[in-house]
């Protein structure tokens, strides 16, 4: 390694020890690293001549500098091209940036199409094309019908399109579908039912099928299964079932709109008759418990989960000239497993009864 001092010219500065032709200088940066090794003096400015194809950096704090070969990619000066007239960068088929807000309201639509979006929280992050997409943790505006999704320009306000991926998109009805078949015969989808529709998380209990009108039977998740020789790992979330339509409509990811699926063998009830409890829990396990009533003066039975009735407290009468005192505190009645909840004095609990 040789080092060497720098001789200053009249103008003030450095001149190059081989060609004599005034230095370029150029400020300190970050850390680098260099054929695989951390180059710890990057920070420290250097003189570059252009002409060498070098340049000088100075050894520890001395005024001996050392010369390295340039980087022409990185310290080269590039002289400015001719303006030209520019090219817009490629997009997915969407106009941007648009302006959306950050807590949608429902009524925002594409400016393509003119669909109201969908809405979706953000993510986790993922792997896109082979590269790390860590803004997918933002939320976005979905447009199904145009394939496109809007994220947010760093926190501008401001929304870009970007292409959907295959787990984001949301099938679409095709016109084929929707339009008269003459014969009456049309290729049936996935399931006979419609979609997407919204449906909450936790039901409420009133949600019907869209096609026949008739309540939905909501499941919760169960364990992944084989359907047609390939694992269903969907199957562990929860799901509508409609025994009439033979279908159950299950959650595109966390979008909250969801989609029919042909009903499993071991999944359906048959609709004529009346289904059976799937398990009555002992009269041992059961705790006193919190019971209310719904607007049907409703409430599921805590041994079959059928809906018991709720009965008010009455006054005492006589039965064959004895006072009955069975039906004095309100209570709820099960006709399914034929159970009884009655209620523990001046509290809110039930518990169960013999009678």
């Amino acid at each position: 390694m040789t080092l060497r001092k720098l001789k200053k010219r009249d103008d003030g500065s450095f001149s190059c020890p081989a060609c004599g032709n005034p230095l370029r200088f150029k400020d300190g940066e970050a850390v680098a690293v260099v054929s695989g090794q951390l180059d710890m003096d990057n920070y420290k400015p250097r003189y570059i001549c252009d002409d060498c194809k070098v340049y000088y950096r100075a050894v520890l704090t001395t005024d001996y500098y050392d010369v390295f070969p340039l980087n022409q990619d990185k310290d080269t000066e590039t002289k400015p091209e001719p303006q030209t007239a520019l090219k817009e960068p490629e997009k997915p088929p969407g106009k941007g940036p648009i302006s959306l807000p950050k807590e949608p309201t429902g009524e925002e639509v594409c400016p393509v199409c003119g669909n109201h979006f969908r809405f979706v929280d953000g993510g986790a992050v993922r792997v896109v094309d082979g590269k790390v997409d860590m803004e997918n943790v933002k939320p976005k505006y979905e447009c199904d019908t145009c394939g496109v999704f809007y994220r947010e320009v760093l926190s501008s306000g401001f929304y870009l399109p970007y292409p959907q991926q295959d787990e984001d998109r949301v099938a679409q009805p095709s016109p084929a579908e929707t339009s008269d078949d003459p014969e009456g015969k049309q290729e049936e989808s996935a399931a006979a039912g419609r979609g997407p529709i919204a449906l909450p998380k936790e039901p409420k209990g009133n949600e019907t099928c869209p096609v026949c009108g008739k309540r939905f039977r909501f499941v919760e998740g169960g364990a992944v299964r084989v359907v047609d020789g390939k694992l269903d790992m969907e199957n562990v979330k929860p799901k509508y079932e409609c025994d009439t339509c033979g279908v159950f409509y299950r959650e595109v990811l966390t979008s909250g709109f969801y989609l029919p699926y042909p009903q499993q063998d071991e999944d359906r009830i048959d609709g004529q008759a009346e289904p059976e409890p799937a398990k009555v829990l002992a009269t041992g396990d059961l705790a006193p418990m919190m019971l209310k009533c719904d607007e049907n003066n409703q409430c599921q039975c805590p041994r079959c989960g059928a809906m018991m009735d709720y009965v008010e407290g009455q006054a005492v009468h006589l039965v064959d000239g004895k006072p009955d005192m069975e039906n004095v505190w309100d209570h709820f009645n099960c006709n399914t497993c034929h159970s009884v909840f009655r209620r523990i004095v001046n509290t809110d609990y039930f518990q169960f009864s013999e009678k």
